[in-house]
């Protein structure tokens, strides 16, 4: 399932568009999480990485790593 155009578009989304280690930074959340939780809730998966989605949208407009940058002086 990993690199479906929509997983690909949450990884560089959670990580951060405007940076090189953002879309791999978020590569490794979304596919730590998928494994993750996968034993845990089944099919439910899908819908807990749509509300990731949301969330970091909403909550990390420039991603984690942008986040985490712009929080300790980076660009």
């Amino acid at each position: 399932m990993v690199g479906m155009p929509d997983e690909v578009v949450l990884m560089t989304l959670v990580g951060g568009v405007g940076t090189v280690l953002g879309p791999i930074a978020g590569a490794v959340i979304i596919v730590v999480l998928q494994n993750e939780l996968a034993d845990k809730v089944g099919s439910w998966v899908t819908v807990i990485m749509g509300a990731i989605f949301v969330v970091s949208v909403l909550a990390f407009r420039r991603g984690v790593i942008g986040e985490i940058a712009a929080r300790f002086g980076g660009r």
